[in-house]
């Protein structure tokens, strides 16, 4: 009667849904890294924290604060990092890279794609940036570098690469970087071919959509995984999945109506 009834009054215009919150989240204290606390949450509510508008970032916020901690939890947000090469080279030589620390930072968590500067050191940047870019010509065996003439960014030097030569440049060993570096103009930098997928997941599956990343860099080093999580203030960072965290995680609430 009750589901009849709340039908009843949704077709006559008096009842609509309303946009409260459907998670309810829960501080655990508890240090544990994020495979831990995600076994903990999936066993004991729902699963770890996932965050889907600014006003569940808010409640998590107070959630945390109301128990009295200030510094980061772990939420169920996770990354897969996976380099590529533009010409999809797997092959040996494909893992080759010549980073200039701190990067890859995945600074503001925008930073997919790569460059390389004079010195043969490599950058992740955003791939939106407008710069010069190295075509490589041929096969990777018998292959010449080829400076492009004018700056683009990431996806349109791609194509200009594959139109007029093979592809963006592939650097698979110190040879290849250094007849690079002879075409890097000084104080400039140019794309090469690698990138990656952003590959930013929840634990409970849902879909990626809403963010609140913190806005400078996140070191991403050499690791294949790296976990989220939430600083005072609700912004996100990406750390070592094996550090040891408090957590938030949460279970489901019913559905609210407003009249």
């Amino acid at each position: 009667m009750e589901g009849i009834f709340i039908g009843v009054l949704c077709l006559s215009g008096c009842l609509t849904f309303s946009t409260c919150l459907l998670h309810q989240y829960h501080f655990v204290s508890d240090t544990m890294n994020w495979t831990e606390a995600q076994s903990y949450c999936r066993e004991m509510y729902t699963d770890l924290a996932t965050v889907e508008n600014t006003e569940e970032m808010k409640k998590l916020n107070d959630t945390v604060s109301a128990a009295g901690h200030s510094s980061e939890v772990w939420i169920g947000l996770y990354s897969h990092i996976d380099w590529k090469w533009s010409d999809g080279f797997n092959q040996s030589g494909a893992e080759y890279r010549n980073w200039q620390p701190p990067d890859p930072n995945y600074s503001a968590a925008k930073e997919l794609c790569v460059g390389m500067n004079k010195y043969g050191k490599w950058f992740d940047y955003s791939c939106h940036e407008q710069c010069p870019f190295v075509c490589y010509n041929g096969t990777l065996e018998d292959s010449d570098f080829v400076l492009g003439d004018t700056s683009k960014n990431w996806s349109e030097a791609q194509r200009h690469c594959r139109e007029h030569f093979t592809d963006l440049a592939t650097v698979r060993n110190d040879d290849d970087s250094e007849n690079i570096k002879t075409l890097i103009i000084p104080d400039r930098w140019a794309w090469i071919g690698l990138y990656r997928d952003p590959q930013l997941y929840w634990s409970d599956g849902s879909n990626y959509s809403f963010s609140s990343w913190y806005q400078d860099v996140n070191p991403l080093c050499s690791r294949k995984v790296v976990c989220g999580v939430a600083e005072k203030g609700g912004n996100w960072r990406l750390i070592p999945c094996e550090e040891r965290k408090p957590f938030v995680c949460y279970s489901m609430r019913g559905w609210c109506f407003l009249e």
